[in-house]
């Protein structure tokens, strides 16, 4: 007899941008058979190695014996690091250990907060990352109410009109900063905004920092927890800050050291905790004020000089329509008019990465961060490609995708 189960595991999916990434493993060989490389624009994982003061950390760990059962939460070196590392390169003052939840990188960080939470309505700024809308809101029970952000002369600003008038019927705030997939950073002015909006209406903001430490041109990246209270929750990895997407390893962190002990508990209910040699590691390197200053500031110059290739590109096509990332390290370009209409009842989204495909270039359509108010946009990852891939991809994307459409379509 069939039983039923829960919808916590029926109403979550694979994330489109793995589907993909499983769709060109055959067609990728196919193509460089024709002597070109395939361009991976569809994945946000970087290509640069783990860098050697994580790795020499991690044999030195072992060397230790740090292999055994860890301590539920996280071990106490490894929150005093994250304290001092969140005050030294963050600003964020007045946290203890017993503000701090090591767990198994961001997306468990995402995952307990909103399980903790309990279900509801979720307000976010759309588009929004295609994870937690296929996994971690239907898994937790929370009901999207996505806010789009307002693409206005290459510029991405919040409706704060919008977001007062809506703010009264959402229970979570769900901020991504800096942004994926459009690479947008928050302002200090816009999130003292957000932040007075939602303490005004008891909203508690989820506040999502994944790529902290990757903001281009100087920008500095603010995170809410700087504002002092209680009511803000920040998730963090550092899968991106050091490029070590594998080791699985991030923080949460919350003023209100009840709500991390009741997150302890659900992290050790569902893994018994982070491997104390990886923990170890990390510690050390989020104390290297000695190397991990400069290969960061190396590593967020590199993707800021792919970002610049892919500007001189395509702002020349697209003009005002298209908004140059402040941080992370992806577009997500608008392509009506630049691409022909799909045939009558064709999916647009489908078409759309089909042409891409076609000529050797993998990218994720719009629809995986929302619905089909972004079925003509794509998101471009220039995190795993190196320059050369990616000019000849911009080439053939230029010449097969976009220019010949648009002169057939004008």
């Amino acid at each position: 007899m069939s039983r039923p189960q829960s919808p916590a595991f029926t109403a979550i999916g694979l994330s489109p941008i793995v589907a993909i990434s499983e769709q060109i493993q055959s067609l990728a060989p196919m193509f460089e058979a024709s002597g070109e490389r395939f361009a991976y624009l569809q994945r946000g994982e970087l290509a640069d190695p783990t860098p050697a003061f994580v790795t020499e950390a991690v044999h030195r760990a072992l060397d230790a014996g740090l292999t055994r059962y860890p301590k539920a939460g996280g071990e106490l070196w490894f929150k005093e690091a994250v304290v001092r590392h969140l005050a030294e390169a963050h600003g964020i003052e007045d946290l203890g250990p017993e503000h701090i939840l090591c767990t198994y990188g961001g997306q468990e960080g995402l995952q307990l907060v909103f399980s903790l939470l309990g279900g509801g309505r979720v307000l976010a700024f759309g588009p929004v990352w295609s994870c937690v809308l296929e996994n971690i809101f239907p898994y937790t029970g929370f009901e999207v109410d996505m806010l789009e952000l307002q693409e206005t002369a290459d510029r991405l600003e919040v409706d704060f009109a919008e977001l007062e008038r809506r703010l009264p019927q959402a229970d979570v705030l769900y901020l991504n900063t800096p942004h994926n997939p459009t690479g947008k950073v928050f302002s200090h002015a816009e999130l003292t905004r957000i932040h007075s909006l939602c303490a005004k209406h008891g909203v508690r903001i989820v506040s999502d920092e994944a790529y902290k430490d990757i903001v281009f041109d100087g920008g500095e990246h603010v995170s809410p927890l700087r504002f002092g209270d209680d009511q803000t929750i920040g998730v963090y990895t550092c899968s991106k800050s050091f490029a070590a997407t594998g080791f699985r390893i991030g923080f949460t962190v919350c003023r209100d050291a009840a709500l991390i002990h009741r997150l302890t508990l659900g992290e050790y209910t569902q893994t018994a905790g982070v491997v104390p040699f990886i923990q170890k590691a990390f510690a050390e390197a989020l104390d290297n004020t000695r190397e991990r200053p400069g290969w960061q500031a190396q590593l967020v110059q590199s993707l800021q000089d792919r970002r610049d290739l892919i500007w001189d590109r395509l702002q020349p096509v697209f003009g005002e329509q298209l908004y140059k990332p402040e941080g992370a390290f992806y577009f997500f370009p608008n392509l009506a008019g630049y691409v022909p209409e799909p045939a009558p009842g064709q999916d647009c989204s489908a078409y759309i990465l089909q042409r891409f495909l076609d000529q050797g270039i993998a990218v994720v359509p719009g629809t995986a961060f929302g619905d089909d108010r972004y079925a003509r946009h794509i998101r471009l990852s220039f995190s795993g490609v190196d320059e050369t891939v990616l000019s000849a991809g911009l080439d053939r994307m230029l010449d097969g995708v976009l220019l010949q459409d648009r002169r057939a379509s004008a």
